[in-house]
């Protein structure tokens, strides 16, 4: 991205990357995203998960509304 910016290949490239990562590390934005990976890297997953678990959810993983209803496929009746 640095070397040629004015590439659009390249920035779509990037900031498909940048997305992705969002994804895996479940945050907001590439700057937590990328912060968030260089902390797991450094660690072992069950310290990553247990600096996790300290920290308050985001609003989006919070359920609000009724317990959901377990769904069947009719096709599994006898």
């Amino acid at each position: 991205m640095l070397a040629a910016p004015a590439d659009h290949t390249v920035r779509a490239t990037f900031e498909d990357s940048g997305y992705t990562l969002c994804v895996l590390m479940g945050k907001r934005c590439a700057r937590e995203a990328a912060d968030a990976a260089e902390r797991y890297l450094r660690t072992t997953l069950v310290t990553y998960l247990q600096e996790q678990n300290d920290r308050p959810r985001p609003a989006a993983t919070v359920r609000r509304g009724p317990p959901a209803v377990e769904r069947r496929s009719p096709a599994g009746r006898p």
